[in-house]
């Protein structure tokens, strides 16, 4: 005799929908973070372990730039940035290249501090 089996649901991982694998974060407006490209510098306005969001100013899409900047929650990121599109707003999403072991904990503990804000600034 045949029993059949009950049709349980498979809880299955999604991929994202968009090809970014690292939560985004806004820097805190009261210690923004700025970065030196070029003898220029540029306001951060996004940021998150696998890349960073700044206003354009003249680059390219698809050039590369060796960039630094300080995280105040310490460390000194010094890297290579790709910039991968230049969108509608003429903001610049780039993505690091090649980022070293102790940048990326500096990044990931800087992007944390900044969800922890934000969630604590929810629910005041």
């Amino acid at each position: 005799m045949f029993w059949k089996k009950k049709n349980k649901q498979e809880k299955k991982l999604k991929a994202p929908e968009e090809a970014r694998q690292a939560y985004r974060v806004a820097p805190d407006s009261e210690n923004p973070l700025f970065l030196n490209l070029e003898g220029n510098s540029l306001e951060i306005m996004e940021i998150s372990s696998g890349g960073l969001a700044f206003k354009n100013q003249g680059l390219k899409a698809g050039a590369a730039y060796m960039i630094d900047f300080v995280l105040p929650t310490g460390g000194i990121i010094k890297t290579r940035i790709k910039i991968l599109r230049i969108d509608e707003e003429d903001i610049c999403r780039c993505n690091f290249i090649n980022l070293n072991v102790e940048s990326e904990d500096s990044l990931h503990r800087y992007v944390l501090v900044r969800q922890k804000d934000d969630l604590r600034s929810q629910n005041s």
